[in-house]
């Protein structure tokens, strides 16, 4: 017996051994972390489904060093009966960009599996949850929004995300790879996990790394530190063995990850006879008041005396307005000859505002009593503008196309409004002139909201909204644009820059605000979506360096408006407003790149509403095509690399032979025990068998009701014990 004692105290020790020495191996054997996981959580009668996963996500932190590379665990969770809602938990406490990137990474890949025909899941139906640790505070910066993006996307598709793939990457709102910095360091932390293939947004392929020589001159000896540029490829492949590879969307993140694919939208017209049909009268009629107007004007301004002198140059504001209305004619004559009528109205409505504006300085200097011209100029237009608001707010919303028709009635309202309390303003502080060009606006303005509203009839006004949807499109809308340009501002500031499109946001989502305020819902659901597509436009421009980039965004966003305009006819929807904001973002590229790029983002939020009613029948759908092979030079690591994971994997072979031979002995042992015990058995009659079964049963019942959580709090304590 004293024998056997011995022999159990050395079993013991060598068994404490091994597990010391596994675990200091456990923190140099990389792994990866990535879990899937589904289930069900039941509360009363209700079965909610959740699933979730476990990425990791690469950053930058603080150390007593210096900045290194550092590892974040993000756990993202989708749980059905929900609303959209996000929320989100970090430790230790995270800046605002995490949370906007968390908000914009499930707006996208919502935004992506609605666009996928073989997605099943309902993104607006479902509640998202990151849990965000790391065990270093975090130098800020949205570098984890693509990753997030790509987690959610996989979650709503059910695919399995690859345990060897890290990536590094801001989240645009169009689905591109934003540019994020640190990445020698996040190729650091990413090897410390096993990483074999690191993502990265395209054209951040090559780093600058500050070299410090020793040079002998003739002075002596100096130490000089220059720049070189590098490549990131070569630093991750011959340090670590670990593939870079650049991406550009979030389509690309997610064949390396997934291995699944989207196709992008090709050959889909964006126009059609219903809709050229009305567009091409509206136009024809509009360039026939324009060249009468014009000709009116050209009269006016040959037969009246106009004061120029120093302080006042009228005469040379007349001819600039009189040039300006000329040429904008012109261009209407050129583009309505080209069938892009939408853009002929555009240029047509130029040329009269200018010619109204010469018209009305005219009579005004060949008046006797000035004051009184004002005035009554004033009061007409006043009216004039009452009556044509009165039909703006009265008019009643059925479908699709008077919801797209009221809305641009309604804001043109709201634009003539503006101008007509500015033309008070200035005709208060003896500005004459300026209020006759403000009144001139106002008037033409005015007058468009006629030229929307009779568009409704050339139409079949298909589907159904009724005001209270409108109203709670214009609320989202609204919040939506708020945070987004709350969003941009903190990444710009991140970044050192500034963007005059966020003040114009700022200045649209005002009066989104007030419009909703003065009972013009559709208004204030259009002017929402024109500031949310201008703050997404001031963050993606951000990386828009090189006229590659810009050429790239062009194209994907005149894709994804095309995609969009396609959707709504596959729903028999006709998008008006989005296939005339996309005509006229083409005919802005050569002379602006920034107004064409809005115009074609607005056209797609546009096509964005006109849809959400209705059931999507696309028929683009994702396609798995393989995750894409490694392609490593494994030339390029370093001997210390192979002879590192050699002694490593020699050490871990020590480790499992010792462990088999002595579970190997300790079977020989039991066996021996057992023998010795089979003598000293109680005799167990059936009734205490009963007994001990009975009260077995009880004991399992009980564990098992204690782990089944009751709600998605219990069960996340319950995941964290």
């Amino acid at each position: 017996m004293e024998n056997n004692f011995k022999r159990w105290g050395k079993i013991k020790f060598i068994i404490n051994t091994i597990i010391i020495i596994t675990l200091l191996l456990s923190n140099f054997i990389p792994t990866i972390n990535a879990l899937e996981k589904s289930g069900t959580i039941q509360i009363d009668n209700i079965t909610i489904e959740y699933r979730n996963v476990t990425v990791y996500a690469p950053a930058v932190g603080e150390s007593q060093n210096g900045y290194i590379g550092v590892i974040s665990t993000i756990t993202v969770t989708i749980q059905d009966h929900g609303s959209g809602r996000v929320f989100v938990d970090t430790l230790p406490l995270a800046q605002i960009d995490m949370q906007g990137s968390a908000r914009l990474a499930v707006n996208v890949a919502s935004a992506y599996a609605e666009s996928d025909s073989n997605c099943t899941i309902n993104p607006s139906s479902y509640d998202y949850f990151f849990v965000i640790r790391t065990g270093s505070p975090i130098i800020g910066g949205p570098s984890a929004g693509a990753i997030m993006t790509s987690a959610v996307v996989a979650l709503l598709e059910n695919w399995d995300m690859d345990e060897k793939t890290v990536m590094t990457g801001m989240i645009n709102p169009d689905g591109s790879i934003g540019p994020i910095g640190g990445i020698t360091k996040k190729i650091d932390a990413a090897n410390s996990v096993g990483a074999t293939r690191f993502l990265i947004p395209k054209g951040q392929g090559t780093y600058i790394q500050h070299v410090t020589e020793t040079v002998n001159t003739q002075w002596g000896t100096q130490i000089v530190t220059h720049e070189e540029t590098r490549n990131i490829s070569d630093y991750a492949a011959e340090n670590y063995g670990i593939e870079v590879i650049e991406v550009e969307d979030i389509n690309d993140v997610l064949l390396y990850y997934t291995g699944h694919h989207i196709p992008l939208t090709t050959n889909v017209t964006n126009v059609t006879y219903e809709y050229l049909a009305p567009m091409k009268q509206l136009a024809t009629s509009l360039l026939k008041q324009a060249e009468d107007s014009l000709q009116n004007a050209t009269s006016a301004y040959e037969s009246t005396d106009i004061p120029n002198n120093y302080l006042d140059s009228y005469d040379k504001q007349l001819v600039d307005a009189l040039n300006s209305a000329e040429e904008e004619f012109e261009e209407s004559n050129d583009w309505y000859n080209q069938q892009k009528f939408y853009t002929s109205t555009s240029k047509s409505f130029q040329s009269l505002i200018n010619t109204r504006f010469i018209n009305y300085a005219c009579d005004y200097f060949n008046s006797s009593n000035k004051e009184l011209y004002m005035n009554s100029l004033f009061d007409q237009s006043l009216e004039y503008y009452g009556n044509q608001s009165s039909q703006a707010k009265q008019a009643k919303v059925q479908g699709a196309v008077s919801l797209q028709c009221i809305g641009a009635a309604q804001k043109r309202a709201t634009d003539a409004s503006s101008y007509i309390s500015f033309a008070s303003s200035l005709i208060q502080k003896n500005d004459d002139f300026s209020a006759i060009y403000q009144l001139a606006y106002a008037v033409q303005r005015a007058e468009s909201i006629s030229w929307w509203l009779s568009l409704i009839d050339h139409f079949n006004d298909t589907s159904y909204y009724s005001d209270e949807e409108i109203q709670n499109f214009a609320d989202d809308y609204i919040q939506d644009a708020q945070q987004a340009i709350i969003y941009a501002e903190v990444i710009l500031q991140e970044v050192g820059s500034s963007s005059s499109l966020l003040i114009e946001a700022t200045t649209m989502l005002d009066n989104a605000k007030d419009d909703k305020n003065d009972g013009y819902p559709a208004a204030a659901l259009f002017e929402a979506l024109e500031a949310l597509a201008k703050a997404n436009l001031a963050l993606e421009l951000v990386d828009a360096t090189t006229q590659e980039k810009i050429e790239s965004k062009l194209e994907r966003a005149n894709q994804s408006a095309i995609a969009g305009i396609s959707e709504s006819r596959t729903l028999g929807i006709e998008p008006i407003l989005a296939v005339s904001y996309y005509e006229f973002a083409e005919s802005l590229i050569e002379d602006n790149v920034r107004n064409s790029l809005f115009y074609y983002k607005y056209s797609d939020l546009l096509t964005g509403i006109l849809t959400v009613s209705g059931n999507s029948d696309t028929d683009i759908g994702s396609r798995y095509v393989g995750i894409p092979e490694r392609n490593i030079n494994f030339g390029q690591i370093t001997f210390l690399e192979y002879q590192k994971y050699f002694v490593l994997y020699a050490i871990i072979g020590i480790v499992i032979g010792i462990l088999l031979g002595i579970l190997m002995s300790l079977v020989i042992m039991k066996k021996g025990k057992q023998t010795d015990m089979v003598k000293q058995q109680p005799q167990w009659t059936p009734s205490r068998v009963t007994n001990y079964q009975h009260s077995m049963n009880n004991k399992q019942q009980y564990q098992t009701f204690q782990s089944l959580p009751t709600n998605i709090n219990e069960y996340y304590k319950e995941r964290n014990r």
